[in-house]
C-alpha cells in the first residue's frame, strides 16, 4: 500500500512539473510560488531564467533557483556567461565565495551585477575586487561611459582615490546613472563630486544650469562647501538678472 502511495505521489509531482513554455504562458501578474519553483526541472529554470528573475523574489526562492543552476552546470565556475548575465533578481542569492568562481571579464555579465539588487557591502566589495582583477586589465582612468554604466552599484565599493582617477569626460556621460546610485558611502560620492567640479566635466560650477544640477542628481549634495556656496550664489545672481 505504501508503495502505491509513493508511486502516486511521484506521478503527481511529474504531472504538475512546470515547463518553461508553461511558465511563459502564465498571466504576467501571477507570481511563481516556492512550491511551483520546486517542480521546475533545472533545465527549464535555466531556459526561463530571464522570466523567473525579472521581479524581486523571496530570499529562499532566489537561493533555490541559484542552487538549481549550480547543480545543472555542475558548479559555479561552469555556469556560462549568457546565464550569468540574465540572473537579475537571483543575484542576491550569491555568496561572496560564489563570486570568486566567476570571471568578470564580460561587460554584459558585469552589467547584471551592477544593477541595484540591495546587495550588502561585503557582496559589493567582493564584486569590486573581481572587476579590478578581471575586467580587461582596465584601470579606473580607462573606464568609458559604457564601463561605468555597467559597473554602476559596484562603484559604491571602490575607494575615493580610485573614483577620482576616472576621466571627467567619461563621468560626465555617465552622470545621470551615477547620480542615482543607492546607498553609496559618502567617500565615493565625494570622489564623484570632485570629478563633477572639474572644468572638463561640466565646466566651472558657477556656470552650472539647473539642467546640469539635475543631471548630477545626488552628487550635488557632496560637492565641497566652498563650491556649493559658489553654486548657490550663481543661482541667486541668475535669478536676480531675470526680467
Amino acid at each position: 500500500m505504501n508503495h502505491h502511495v509513493y508511486i502516486s505521489l511521484l506521478h503527481f509531482g511529474v504531472a504538475f512539473s512546470l515547463s518553461c513554455d508553461e511558465i511563459l504562458e502564465r498571466p504576467q501578474d501571477k507570481k511563481l510560488t516556492m512550491r511551483e519553483l520546486q517542480t521546475i526541472q533545472p533545465k527549464d529554470i535555466v531556459q526561463c531564467l530571464a522570466h523567473i528573475g525579472k521581479e524581486q523574489l523571496e530570499n529562499s526562492e532566489a537561493v533555490y533557483v541559484w542552487q538549481s543552476i549550480i547543480g545543472h552546470f555542475g558548479g559555479v565556475a561552469s555556469i556560462p556567461d549568457d546565464v550569468l548575465m540574465t540572473l537579475h533578481w537571483i543575484t542576491p542569492a550569491l555568496k561572496s565565495a560564489d563570486y570568486n568562481n566567476i570571471t568578470f571579464s564580460n561587460i554584459d555579465v558585469i552589467q547584471n551585477f551592477g544593477l541595484n539588487y540591495n546587495l550588502n557591502m561585503d557582496q559589493l566589495s567582493t564584486l569590486a575586487n573581481r572587476v579590478r582583477e578581471d575586467f580587461a586589465g582596465k584601470e579606473p582612468e580607462d573606464y568609458t561611459y559604457y564601463d561605468l554604466n555597467a559597473i554602476r552599484q559596484i562603484l559604491c565599493a571602490f575607494n575615493r582615490s580610485e573614483i577620482e582617477r576616472i576621466h571627467p569626460s567619461a563621468y560626465r556621460e555617465a552622470a545621470i546613472v551615477i547620480g542615482k546610485l543607492e546607498n553609496c558611502n559618502p567617500e565615493v560620492m565625494e570622489g564623484f563630486a570632485s570629478l563633477a567640479i572639474q572644468a572638463s566635466a561640466f565646466g566651472l560650477p558657477n556656470t552650472w544650469s539647473e539642467a546640469t544640477k539635475k543631471a548630477l542628481g545626488k552628487i550635488v549634495d557632496f560637492v565641497p562647501q566652498d563650491v556649493s556656496q559658489i553654486i548657490d550664489t550663481s543661482k541667486n545672481v541668475n535669478a536676480t538678472d531675470k526680467p
